[in-house]
């Protein structure tokens, strides 16, 4: 036979989409076993056989789907043996009996290491064989060199355990990974000449969580399914008459809508809802169309269903009887302790005292347990908003997760809070309720980036905490989210001292999981903010990986310890390390309200990493992408003030100056920071000075804030003629640094200013010297436009003028007269000095 031999496998179709990231996945050098598992639907048969279509030249591979008469273990080593004959003639004498198929295993072996060339056994929909044959096929590839295992699969078993994966070089492929990328349904769409736009691919995708069943259904439109239909106005609905519709002709469809109501139901859940999952006659019908399947959970197996199939089903059950059902589902969650769950069937059941219950109890209980897109489920009339401040508070904070934000604002400070407070405040005394109130001005006034009227609420809120009548205990159950709440509100108001002084009182609680860890973790990222790295480093020891909650690393609760260790790894030298903790906030990116803090720490970490003009981009780009989000005032001098450095840095000067007038730096300490430095590499020491010594600065900057401007004053000093007081302020700065652990603002400072006043300090200069210089030297910035630096940074490239140009989208002739002025300013006659000169004074 041929070299690259295959026998059995199956063709493609005309609309497969090859995915080389799966083919990737799986590998194509020698490993004992692959496994690909996933309920039907998910193309595990197409990625299987282009990769054993794709095995190496000199291998023979054969392909076996395990169907009714090779279910047995005596009819699939039937099968197999046969197969494996026709490649390996040493095979052809081996009889496979009732009395021998046990001791398969133990044959073949030698026989198949006599192979003359590798062999590929690929066993599609492994789920319908004998379990035993699992156990004969691992004994198999452990004990021969010469043959590989892939198998395809629906259901996890002994080739799928944790156990198994750790004693065998294998891997294995799930759900999550054979769903279709962004890029690959449009891809798919695209090679199907779909009719659907652009915007309603993505859509599709997006809706469908790249579901490859749901993605290839909706992208190619049958003539059985026009779309719309009556009462469609949108694909979503027509794709999920396509998925569900024919199964309302199927014995027990109405059980099926019923056990929609539940992400995943177990048999005696299902009884408490009145149906015998045991051999019930649909369940068949939908896992064979991948529309869901039982999957093993850490209880009994659960049914479940595909979310866009549920949720069609669950459209068809009426308010009265969905509202009977989650009564139901009350109780039994409640008597499990499965306190969001509880909260959710509490809701939909308007059962709204028991869902406040849950809420002043076990708040981050029930937040942390919750889908966050579970408030655009629930139906919450406003009357009840109004007499249950903490759930409108709670309902509110859950729109602004899902990122609707102007939603969250009107129902946290519309109307609800001031009627509520100007009707309760006649009793005389404060009540829990008037607690919550005044918590939902705070936060809608936070999410609304009203910072001046944040604090006088912040401030109102904890003057009412000490004479609130609360009877039942519910703030004391709260006080440690008061505290998480009051810490991040501070951060956000870039007032880390007193975010710091917050989380030093909290009270102890007895807070369990991830939720427990958020002071910690706030605690971190408010003293790497601050500068105080020394105790920023010991906060996040106390975070270490083996003692922290499943999932915790991953989940909203560590962003802020993110964040900080960012902060930390720069201070280390590890730009790589600081990527590395920012790449697991970026998850939570489009709904985060820290996105103005994780936006400063990943620009920072690229300016070390990459360099001003990186860095820059990313900053831009970022705040571009945020355009439509509420913005604090804090936050934005923030945002502000390192925008006009990394121009400084750049060598844009002009644009740095005009971003920050002296008016507008009195409040803020980052912007004075940026300010003085600015006027530093202008020249201007006596304005760079003054801004570095005026009082305001000394009680409300933070270490870092204070160490940068005492580092400008020593600056400022020795350029104007005072050495022995520049070496005062430079001593000051040591002493700083020496307190807190933090070394990275001698980054900034003018290298030749650095080695003049550290020279008695040789191990602060080596410390320093592994640190990139993040501005030019003040005697080499030159103003450069926008469209100058852009040219600048194309002059280093390869490319001629003309390509130059097209790129920037101008003239030829305008890029050359571009080119005269950046060599004008620069002092050099020529492309190549230029881009010499450039780089010597740091602006490339």
């Amino acid at each position: 036979m041929s070299p690259g031999t295959t026998v059995g496998v199956p063709r493609l179709s005309r609309d497969h989409l090859s995915r080389p990231r799966l083919l990737a996945a799986l590998g194509d050098g020698e490993l004992p076993l692959r496994v690909v598992r996933a309920p039907a639907g998910y193309g595990k048969t197409a990625l299987l056989a282009e990769w054993a279509r794709g095995r190496p030249d000199g291998s023979a591979t054969v392909w076996v789907t395990a169907d009714d008469e090779c279910a047995t273990r005596l009819g699939f080593w039937s099968r197999v043996v046969a197969l494996l004959a026709t490649v390996h003639p040493g095979l052809a004498g081996v009889e496979v009996g009732a009395d021998a198929v046990g001791h398969l295993p133990t044959l073949l072996p030698p026989l198949l290491d006599a192979a003359d060339r590798p062999l590929t056994l690929v066993v599609d929909a492994a789920e319908r064989v004998d379990p035993r044959v699992e156990q004969d096929l691992l004994r198999l590839v452990r004990h021969t060199a010469r043959l590989e295992l892939a198998v395809g699969t629906r259901r996890d078993g002994e080739l799928t355990d944790p156990a198994t994966q750790l004693s065998l070089d294998a891997v294995t492929v799930g759900p999550r990974t054979l769903a279709f990328t962004a890029d690959e349904s449009a891809r798919l769409a695209s090679e199907l000449r779909s009719p659907l736009t652009t915007e309603q691919v993505a859509a599709l995708h997006e809706t469908s969580d790249g579901w490859p069943l749901a993605v290839r259904a909706g992208l190619r439109p049958q003539r059985e399914h026009p779309w719309p239909a009556a009462g469609e106005n949108d694909q979503l609905s027509r794709l999920q008459r396509m998925l569900v519709g024919d199964l309302e002709q199927l014995p027990g469809f109405d059980d099926l809508v019923l056990l929609s109501v539940v992400d995943g139901v177990g048999v005696r859940q299902a009884e408490l809802l009145g149906v015998d999952l045991d051999g019930h006659p649909i369940l068949a019908a939908v896992e064979d169309r991948g529309l869901g399947g039982w999957e093993d959970g850490l209880g009994e197996p659960r049914f479940r269903l595909q979310p866009l199939v549920r949720d069609a089903l669950r459209r068809r059950l009426d308010d009265d009887r969905l509202r009977d059902v989650h009564r139901r589902l009350v109780d039994w969650y409640e008597d499990r302790g499965e306190r969001a769950a509880a909260f959710e069937s509490a809701v939909i059941a308007q059962e709204w005292q028991r869902a406040r219950t849950h809420l002043g109890q076990a708040f981050r209980e029930v937040a942390g347990g919750l889908d966050k897109h579970w408030v655009r489920r629930a139906d919450v009339p406003r009357p009840v908003l109004r007499a249950q401040p903490l759930l409108a508070l709670f309902v509110g904070v859950a729109h602004y997760a899902v990122g609707d934000v102007a939603k969250a604002v009107r129902m946290l400070t519309a109307g609800v809070a001031t009627a509520e407070w100007q009707r309760l405040s006649r009793h005389g005394r404060v009540s829990v309720d008037h607690v919550w109130i005044q918590g939902m001005l705070t936060l809608g006034l936070r999410f609304a980036g009203r910072d001046e009227l944040v604090q006088p609420a912040l401030r109102r809120l904890h003057g009412m905490l000490p004479r609130a009548a609360d009877p039942t205990g519910e703030l004391d159950h709260l006080r440690p989210l008061i505290v998480t709440q009051t810490a991040s509100t501070h951060l956000l108001l870039d007032r880390v001292d007193d975010a710091v002084r917050a989380l030093a009182d909290r009270p102890a609680g007895t807070v369990r999981g991830s939720g427990a860890l958020h002071p910690e973790s706030l605690t971190v990222l408010a003293h790497a903010s601050a500068g105080r790295v020394t105790l920023a480093r010991a906060a996040l020891a106390e975070l270490v990986e083996p003692g922290l909650p499943r999932f915790f690393n991953a989940g909203f609760y560590a962003i802020p310890k993110h964040v900080g260790a960012a902060y930390v790894h720069l201070e280390d030298h590890r730009p790589d390390a600081a990527a590395d903790a920012l790449a697991q906030v970026l998850p939570h990116w489009p709904t985060m309200e820290w996105w103005p803090l994780v936006l400063h720490a990943r620009t920072l970490q690229r300016w070390h990493a990459d360099g001003p003009a990186e860095a820059l981009r990313l900053l831009e780009s970022g705040l571009d992408e945020k355009s439509r989000k509420p913005l604090g005032a804090a936050m934005r001098a923030m945002l502000t003030a390192q925008r006009a450095e990394l121009l400084l840095a750049a060598g844009r000067p002009a644009e740095a100056r005009r971003l920050i007038p002296s008016r507008r730096i009195r409040p803020y300490p980052r912007l004075a920071v940026a300010k003085a430095r600015g006027l530093l590499l202008d020249g201007d020491h006596a304005r760079a000075l003054a801004i570095t010594v005026a009082p305001e600065h000394e009680h409300r900057g933070t270490p870092r804030d204070r160490l940068h401007l005492s580092l400008i004053a020593a600056s400022a000093r020795l350029r104007s003629g005072d050495p022995a007081a520049a070496a005062r302020a430079f001593a000051d700065a040591v002493a700083l640094s020496g307190d807190t652990g933090l070394r990275s603002p001698f980054a900034a400072m003018p290298r030749s200013d650095l080695r003049t006043l550290a020279a008695e300090h040789p191990a602060l200069r080596a410390d320093i010297g592994r640190f990139p210089a993040l501005f030019p030297e003040p005697d080499a910035l030159v103003s450069l436009t926008r469209r100058e630096s852009a040219v600048l940074a194309e002059l280093a490239t390869s490319d001629t003028l003309p390509v130059i140009a097209g790129r920037l989208g101008v003239a030829a002739g305008t890029v050359k007269s571009q080119c005269r002025a950046v060599y004008r300013k620069l002092g050099v006659s020529g492309r190549d000095d230029a881009v010499a000169e450039a780089r010597r004074r740091g602006l490339l």
